[in-house]
């Protein structure tokens, strides 16, 4: 009996092992499935010189074209990397004045464009007096904004290498320059599979493409390079947004610490800067824009509530002439003896004639003080009231 009970022991055993593996296998195929499954998010390819996303304005800019994305640009960089952009000491490959003359042509589009941007449509001007022009070196993420029949559109796209844009006082990408799209930097969502349409370049690789991490300090300058040349320079924030910039060439003893891809399009070779986690709220800012334009391309609702508070007062005084004096009456049950003698105004008439009417006027007052029999009852003593005099 020992012997069968331990058999039977040591088979539970080895079944609830067994179970225990089962159950450990099916939930590592489950995970691997469902992060398998992970929904895909598209980004559309936009090469230079080229939108896909419907103009704000007309070109304020000039892209670079034959900028072969670096492949040491698939990751993430903090917005104000030294040699994440490059351009062209002296000059700005984007004409911020041009950008505020387009945009104050069309009052609509200066609403929705101000309102991407998180400005009032009267700041454009000192806004974009504080952006500084750039061109990107590697294959950027970007959600564009475009403008079509008065409503706003968005796609996200991948920006090719040579591609101007306005960057902010945070060295983040603000808008478009040979469109004048409001665009926000944005990354693919964890866990999801990034794909992607449209003409494609012979750099491509979507291990390439590059996330830009806003970043959290301000910066007065950015540093940058000039592609096949060799050279590293700075440029002050804000200045380089009017066609022309005075930027400061570095000697090789003022370099930074470090260079964003570094070694390649003819830049010098430093360590890269150190790695960051891109910020998840930054996959969330196409949401945004669909309510924000109309809402402000509808301020004329300040014009429909001018009409409300003139009509008020017509539909008051109307009422105020005939109503009033019929609605307090009713409600005191003394009020309408007292004031019917001194609003008919003939005094002498009535004395003869109150006399036989006091008698019908005192059972009224008890029947007066039913809400409902009053109301009916008031003109009964009007009409007794007015024969006399018409006698």
């Amino acid at each position: 009996m020992s012997s069968n009970s331990w058999r039977l022991t040591s088979r539970r055993t080895l079944l609830i092992i067994g179970l225990i593996v089962v159950v450990i296998v099916v939930a590592v195929f489950a995970i691997i499935y469902t992060s398998r499954k992970a929904e895909a998010v598209e980004y559309r390819r936009e090469p230079v010189g080229t939108t896909s996303v419907p103009a704000f304005t007309r070109p304020v800019g000039t892209d670079q074209r034959n900028v072969a994305s670096p492949s040491s640009g698939g990751r993430t960089f903090q917005s104000n990397a030294p040699g994440l952009y490059a351009g062209t000491p002296g000059q700005a490959p984007c004409n911020g004045q041009a950008l505020i003359t387009e945009l104050q042509a069309d009052p609509r589009k200066a609403a929705a464009w101000s309102q991407i941007q998180g400005i009032r449509s009267a700041d454009i001007p000192n806004y974009v007096s504080q952006l500084s022009s750039v061109t990107l070196r590697s294959d950027t993420y970007v959600t564009s904004y475009g403008f079509r029949s008065g409503e706003v559109t968005w796609d996200g796209l991948v920006l090719q290498a040579g591609t101007a844009v306005f960057i902010d006082k945070r060295g983040t990408p603000v808008a478009k320059c040979n469109c004048g799209n409001p665009v926000k930097v944005t990354a693919p969502p964890q866990g999801a599979q990034a794909t992607f349409s449209g003409p494609t370049w012979s750099s491509f690789s979507s291990n390439s493409v590059t996330v830009v991490n806003t970043s959290s300090t301000v910066v007065k300058q950015i540093t940058m390079v000039q592609i096949n040349k060799g050279v590293v320079f700075v440029r002050g924030v804000g200045d380089g947004s009017e066609g022309n910039s005075d930027d400061n060439v570095l000697s090789r003893n003022e370099y930074p610490g470090s260079m964003a891809m570094g070694g390649v399009q003819g830049v010098i070779d430093l360590p890269p800067p150190p790695k960051v986690t891109p910020d998840p709220s930054e996959t969330e800012t196409e949401s945004p824009p669909t309510t924000e334009p109309p809402s402000e391309t509808t301020s004329p609702p300040g014009t429909t509530e001018s009409p409300s508070p003139t009509t008020p007062p017509e539909s008051t005084t109307p009422p105020e002439s005939t109503t009033p004096p019929d609605e307090t009456t009713p409600p005191p049950s003394e009020q309408p003896p007292s004031e019917q003698p001194p609003s008919e105004q003939p005094p002498s008439q009535q004395p003869p004639s109150q006399q036989p009417q006091q008698p019908p006027n005192q059972p009224e007052q008890p029947q007066q003080p039913q809400p409902e029999q009053p109301q009916p009852q008031q003109p009964q003593p009007q009409q007794p009231q007015e024969q006399p005099p018409a006698s």
